[in-house]
């Protein structure tokens, strides 16, 4: 809701300067982010009703694709660095909860970044026979190693105005995909890697 309103106040501004054609593409872009809306509200029915809702093929690019829609505004203040991702890798997840997940990593990235001079945020791919990673990676000051042992502990976060649930949410629904979610070790910044299934 937040990225639709920031979408609304641009294509206003544009508006005014007769440019109708970043308007349309800031219409279109609201458009995608309210069929994204209808999709998580669905999930969130299923989860109500059966409590996992649906597993199955995902085309990854389009997962990322969507995490970078719903963030555009916060990615817009740092270097973001994203692979070329194949449209043909396909990796089992359900999409609204693993664009969740990927929303999560990134809005961590970004909240760490606050106040650097030169924040950068890079998606990594490492794609194997049967396996699948997403590695968030920044330039921030990194994960103390006091709650690095501990992060997905409920209420344990790094953050002054953390929850420390995020990155317990994501971790179980990484481990409700099949797949899995930890920290990796870093000389600088910070490195969170998703691993999911591969579909052939």
């Amino acid at each position: 809701m937040a990225a639709i309103r920031n979408y609304v106040t641009t294509a206003r501004q544009l508006l005014a300067r007769g440019e109708a054609r970043a308007v349309d593409d800031n219409l279109g872009a609201i458009a995608r982010l309210t069929d994204r809306i209808g999709l998580v509200t669905a999930e969130l029915r299923g989860f109500a009703r059966k409590g996992s809702g649906t597993i199955g093929p995902v085309v990854l690019a389009e997962v990322v694709e969507g995490a970078r829609l719903i963030l555009k505004e916060r990615l817009s203040a740092v270097a973001f660095a994203v692979p070329d991702i194949p449209p043909d890798l396909i990796v089992v997840a359900g999409r609204v909860r693993l664009e969740q997940v990927l929303v999560n990593l990134l809005q961590n990235a970004i909240e760490a970044l606050a106040g650097r001079p030169d924040p950068r945020i890079a998606i990594e791919l490492d794609v194997r026979d049967t396996m699948v990673s997403l590695i968030v990676v920044d330039n921030g000051p990194g994960v103390d190693p006091a709650v690095a042992g501990r992060m997905f502990t409920p209420f344990v976060t790094s953050r002054p105005n953390g929850l420390g649930l995020g990155l317990v949410i994501a971790q179980d629904i990484m481990t409700d995909l099949g797949g899995a979610l930890r920290l990796l070790p870093s000389t600088s910044g910070a490195r969170f890697e998703a691993t999911l299934r591969r579909v052939p």
